[in-house]
């Protein structure tokens, strides 16, 4: 039986840690995620939000709640590959400028959106 009390870096059966475990399982689960038909952009390639303009996080956000419709910073940052300070930089620069605006969430519970603008409601 084993002891509850042990570390989760003492190796288990097969030689891995417990720890090297849970990283290889979200390394695989990252990549079937990435691979998904859905996520792939319309040639077959990597999806168009990882491959927009990789200077600048605005256009990709952008891009990707064109797609998506609404997504939590967490989403965006992993997905867009980028760090927690540059998203919600980005997020700030997009809501100040009014092209994205926020569900009023905090936390895990906030989410973006892409306004829509239409000319003729004036």
């Amino acid at each position: 039986m084993r002891d509850e009390t042990t570390s989760a870096r003492m190796p288990l059966v097969g030689g891995l840690s417990e720890e090297q475990r849970i990283h290889l399982i979200g390394e695989l689960l990252c990549k079937g995620i990435l691979r998904s038909p859905a996520l792939r952009g319309s040639d077959g390639g990597p999806p168009a939000a990882i491959t927009a303009d990789a200077d600048e996080p605005e256009p990709r956000i952008v891009n990707y709640l064109r797609k998506h419709r609404t997504a939590s910073p967490a989403e965006i940052k992993a997905v867009l590959n980028l760090s927690r300070s540059r998203t919600y930089r980005a997020l700030q620069r997009l809501l100040l400028s009014g092209q994205i605006a926020a569900n009023g969430g905090r936390t895990s519970a906030a989410a973006y959106r892409l306004v829509d603008f239409d000319p003729s409601r004036n």
